[in-house]
């Protein structure tokens, strides 16, 4: 019960950790590339080399630009230091960013001095729609506010610490000249990586070093990190489950000892060697599933347990209850063979005369 508990909720923890992961890249769309210009040069990406090259790429269904800095946001006597985005209005809508507060920004906004500030930027700064806040020097009026939002995959910046400005606006307060990163959705049916490969391989060849990235690629790094993960906690786990075992040959191991009179009773009237086995096989796999049955349900429950005090949430999944009892009667099968095995090998004149 206890080892099938434990293999249970580590394998549960897993399953939710992968389920989180790939919510957040659904959040931006498996088929989204990331382009990032090369940080060792002095240049960012060239807007019109991108227009050219990829926005009027017929494979493109959406494309947005941004331009990233770190500086201080002062909002009152507040300052604090944060990111800085100067982005496409295209961006918001790609990342699924939209305000709880006031308006996002829009293409009309220019770098007519409008802000969008994250939930945990504006609840430091104590700031809040109408106030103007002074982003190296320039001041801005802040026009909406998000609602607090997790990191999302292909995302540079963390949206709660983050001042949203626009792309127009980049010269004034991010230093680095030119645009930092681009973010590219392919159109469905198409292979995002074959296509991300071709659009290095052109922007390379306008002088434009960058490096990209594909959800798709991502998904498949974290998923062979995941599952390496996973089996090294499932293995950690299974180091109870073989304590477990060894309680179950022990159970056994007593109880064919205690009953030699019964075995050799069975052994006189006409059962086999093979009878006897199978007899004992039967009982401890009966009880090691038994106990991994319920293992597995508190295995269930603590990790429903440990959402409530994680920043988590639960997911529950079907198949960690047929493995964790499969695993667990597996023990048993196999911590059973040598008991029943002995029982099979008691004389039946033997086991009659000692008792």
């Amino acid at each position: 019960m206890i080892g099938s508990a434990s293999v249970v909720a580590l394998m549960s923890f897993s399953h939710i950790a992968k389920t989180e992961v790939m919510e957040r890249f659904q959040e931006v769309g498996v088929n989204t590339v990331q382009i990032e210009a090369d940080f060792t040069a002095s240049q960012g990406l060239d807007a019109l080399r991108l227009d050219t090259t990829l926005r009027d790429d017929p494979q493109v269904d959406a494309m947005g630009n941004m331009a990233i800095g770190q500086g201080y946001v002062r909002v009152g006597n507040e300052s604090l230091s944060a990111a800085i985005a100067a982005v496409s209005p295209d961006i918001l809508d790609m990342l699924h960013l939209a305000t709880v507060q006031g308006r996002n920004l829009t293409r009309l906004d220019g770098c007519n001095g409008a802000v969008v500030l994250g939930a945990k930027l504006a609840k430091d700064a104590r700031a809040g729609t109408g106030d103007t806040a002074y982003i190296e020097g320039y001041g801005f009026q802040i026009v909406g506010v998000f609602p607090f939002t997790e990191q999302q995959a292909l995302n540079p910046v963390n949206p709660d610490q983050t001042a949203f400005i626009g792309l127009e606006c980049s010269r004034r307060v991010v230093r680095k000249l030119g645009i930092t990163h681009a973010l590219v959705r392919v159109g469905e049916g198409r292979d995002p990586s074959e296509w991300a490969e071709n659009a290095r391989n052109d922007l390379m060849q306008q002088g434009q070093t960058v490096a990209v990235r594909t959800s798709k690629d991502m998904i498949a790094a974290m998923n062979s990190q995941m599952n390496l993960m996973s089996a090294i906690l499932v293995a950690i786990g299974s180091v109870s489950l073989l304590v477990g075992g060894v309680g179950v040959m022990n159970v056994m191991l007593m109880s064919v000892m205690e009953r030699r009179k019964e075995i050799g009773l069975r052994a006189a009237i006409g059962a086999t060697p093979n009878e006897i086995v199978f007899i004992f096989i039967v009982e401890a796999v009966a009880l090691s599933v038994g106990g991994g049955l319920i293992g597995a349900l508190v295995g269930v429950g603590l990790t429903a347990l440990g959402c409530v005090f994680l920043p988590i949430s639960f997911v529950f999944d079907p198949m960690v209850l047929v493995w964790g009892t499969a695993i667990a009667a597996s023990v048993g099968l196999v911590f059973g063979i040598h008991p029943a095995v002995s029982a099979s090998r008691i004389l039946p004149v033997e086991a009659l005369r000692a008792d």
